[in-house]
């Protein structure tokens, strides 16, 4: 970096990581290119050499279709259906100059063809054969004129009396007139019985026919042989020069005008491509010059900002090397100093976030014995921590104390306390239930016992409780308390579970140092309804920040749990009490009025209607929420307006609802609620009460009409709920009311 780039072993690698990445796939794709041409170059001589096969082999079938034709045509001739008869009645009819019409016409036919030596019509049963020459007999006729060898004429002479369709035999050698030539025989039937009468024989020359290839086939071929019956029946070779050997490879056609097998070879050239090859040669070479100069380029781009990179990273370490006095080492000798530093300071973030989650998870699982109420930010939160609690599953809570020893300088029994995890792990692992065991303040340890299933009626906590505690007591000498609670779903069901676990651990120490009995009535007499000082206090600050759902599950899980200890009356007043007590507080706190909320509790009260007064308290704390999270806005009075005129309108339907209200303005139920709170200051509920009972009492002051009517006149479906509506809002009765009327 400091002599310029290429003093670098950085900038080195780089520029040879570039090349060899440049340079391969150039290489690889120039020697895969040459191949393809080649084979391309293949592939097209042998599509040119097979359309040259059947370009010959359609030659031949041609010629053989014209010596078809000529025994067809001879068949047709009457002269050749007159001669086969064998009888005199035609004699008169041959006369000289009819024979030698018949022989000058054989002769144009024979020789019109181009690849015969001469040609003739042997009649079998005769033993006679009609040639250009004139008409001899057979055995004449094959020993001055065409003489052929023993076997070759045996040959002829057994094939003449058999059906020919159109069949070539073996070349043999003929002297015709004395001069020697090899020829083909060619025999064809000119009547269509077993043995005919007359029989067509043409023998091909083969030297007219080499003749005729070399003419009309071409030189392309290295060889053309024609086989018939796995015999050979022709044959040409091309002569190579001296010292050639070049590999060749056959075509073999079927002949479509008879039973010859053609086999065309052609020579298959290993040298095929050489011109592509050293054009791609060039290319490399070219390609290779450009990589190169690309190489360089890509390498002092890239290197430019990793100089920069490397000169950062590596300053800190050069000075500190250089106040210990050693600046030697490359450029990644200092940044692996630097990275060395990043990685320690890594690992001690790590081990900050670690100890993070796990107090963040300690604070959870506190929270979860105090009272869990899940709203929309909280769903994710025990997920981020790796808590796979829900509210499906089954909880039950179990409180470890050592409030019986007393003496805790002694380190080995403060060790063995440590021991409690492997018990404890042994024990819920026997039971198959999952565990999380952590420190609380009121007891040692707290554990959170967890199940997908219900568990708990076969007294298998009292076992698990009464094994873990003798567990403890047989490995470390003393034996400690381990109270637990019901079995709860849900999540609040931990804190359910907590508080009477907690209840019992309470009981347990105070009964160790006083009397049982007076602990039993005192608890009897103090803690028969539930309503846990944490659960309040998370009403409460519910309450103030106006968070309608979870203010409501609170009193929702306060009310069921209640009911489900089936409570004294007086016990039931006392808690709703307490409850009123604290929406009062919330109220004084929040700067609002508070005395109408206790006088209509208290009327509440005095009528004893429980379910009536439990009704007012989620009404409060309703209100409460309404009041702190709306505020009146402009955009809301415009809409506000239009329901508010349309329930001053309809408030006496039976039918008129939040739900009606928000599908005739196309909103939630939900946004109807709050506009029409923020217009009216109340509810939607407690507007449309206040307008039917103001109605209500207009009417009873009329005396036009009974309570049943007034009633129905003012939206009520039946007039118990009318009455009950009525009470709760004037203080009196109905037909009270009337009757004060009347005395005005």
């Amino acid at each position: 970096m400091r002599n310029g780039s290429f003093s670098s072993g950085t900038f080195r690698k780089i520029l040879l990581s570039y090349t060899a990445i440049l340079m391969i796939p150039i290489i690889v794709f120039s020697a895969l290119n040459v191949q393809r041409n080649i084979i391309e170059e293949k592939r097209r001589q042998h599509e040119e050499q097979a359309m040259d096969a059947k370009r010959i082999a359609d030659l031949v079938d041609n010629k053989l279709g014209e010596l078809k034709n000529l025994g067809k045509t001879l068949s047709n001739e009457s002269w050749v259906k007159k001669l086969m008869q064998h009888t005199s009645v035609y004699d008169q009819e041959f006369d000289i100059t009819k024979m030698l019409e018949i022989r000058k016409s054989l002769d144009n036919s024979v020789n019109s063809q181009g690849i015969l030596s001469f040609g003739m019509v042997v009649f079998p049963e005769q033993q006679q054969a009609l040639t250009s020459w004139g008409m001899f007999p057979l055995q004449e006729l094959f020993q001055s004129i065409a003489a052929f060898d023993e076997p070759a004429r045996q040959q002829l002479l057994g094939s003449f009396s058999e059906q020919q369709y159109f069949t070539l035999l073996p070349p043999a050698g003929m002297k015709l007139w004395g001069s020697d030539k090899r020829v083909i025989p060619v025999l064809q039937s000119l009547e269509v019985v077993n043995h005919p009468r007359a029989v067509l024989v043409l023998f091909m020359d083969s030297a007219y026919l080499t003749d005729y290839m070399h003419r009309f086939g071409g030189t392309g071929s290295q060889e053309i042989a024609m086989t018939s019956r796995d015999a050979l029946i022709y044959r040409q070779t091309r002569n190579d020069p001296p010292g050639s050997s070049a590999a060749t490879f056959p075509i073999h056609l079927s002949s479509q005008a008879s039973d010859l097998q053609y086999t065309i070879s052609y020579v298959d050239s290993s040298v095929i491509g050489i011109g592509n090859l050293f054009s791609s040669l060039a290319a490399i070479l070219i390609s290779i010059i450009l990589g190169a100069c690309s190489a360089y380029l890509l390498a002092r781009i890239s290197y430019r900002p990793l100089g920069a990179l490397l000169n950062k990273l590596s300053a800190a370490a050069r000075t500190e090397d250089s106040r210990q006095g050693s600046v030697r080492g490359s450029e990644y000798n200092y940044i692996e100093k630097s990275f060395d530093r990043l990685l320690h300071e890594n690992r001690k973030l790590q081990e900050s976030m670690q100890d993070y989650e796990s107090a963040a998870k300690s604070n959870l699982y506190l929270r979860l014995l105090k009272g869990y109420f899940i709203d929309d930010h909280h769903k994710n939160e025990l997920g981020k921590l790796g808590i796979g609690y829900t509210e499906e599953m089954y909880y039950c809570t179990m409180l470890v104390s050592f409030h019986a020893i007393r003496d805790f300088s002694d380190f080995e029994k403060i060790r063995k306390i440590e021991m409690l995890m492997m018990i404890v792990e042994q024990a819920m692992s026997r039971y198959g239930l999952d565990y999380e065991l952590f420190e609380v303040t009121n007891a040692d340890k707290a554990m959170i016992v967890s199940s997908a299933r219900p568990f708990g009626d076969d007294d298998i906590l009292e076992r698990m409780a009464a094994g873990m505690a003798g567990e403890i007591e047989r490995l470390c000498g003393f034996h400690p308390d381990i109270l637990y609670g019901g079995v709860e779903q849900g999540l609040v069901g931990i804190s359910k579970s907590y508080y009477t676990a907690n209840e019992r651990l309470h009981y347990t120490v105070f009964s160790r140092e006083h009397f049982q009995v007076l602990q039993e009535e005192t608890i009897q007499a103090g803690v028969d309804y539930y309503y846990p000082t944490d659960w309040e206090v998370q009403l409460i600050n519910n309450l103030k920040i106006g968070n309608l759902d979870t203010s409501l599950q609170i009193l929702h899980e306060i009310h069921a749990e209640n009911e489900r200890r089936e409570l004294m009356e007086s016990s039931v007043s006392r808690l709703l009490s307490l409850l009123m007590e604290t929406m009062l507080r919330v109220l004084h706190e929040l700067n609002l009025d508070t005395a109408i909320y206790s006088k209509q509790f208290a009327s509440r009260a005095k009528a004893a209607d429980t379910q009536e007064m439990w009704s007012y308290m989620f009404e409060v704390g309703t209100l409460i929420c309404e009041r702190k999270r709306y505020a009146n806005t402009s955009s809301a009075m415009t809409a506000g307006s239009e329901l508010l005129q349309y329930v001053n309108h309809n408030y006496a339907s039976a039918d008129i609802s939040l739900k009606q209200l928000a599908e005739m303005y196309q909103m939630s139920v939900s946004k109807v609620s709050k506009i029409f709170k923020e217009v009216t200051g109340i509810n939607f509920y407690d507007y449309v009460c206040r307008l039917r009972m103001e109605k209500a009492k207009e009417l009873l002051r009329e005396r036009s009409c009974g309570i049943d009517h007034v009633a129905h006149r003012v939206g009520y479906e039946n007039v118990y709920s009318f009455k009950r509506a009525f009470a709760r809002y004037e203080g009196i009765k109905p037909d009270e009311y009337a009757g004060t009327a009347d005395g005005r």
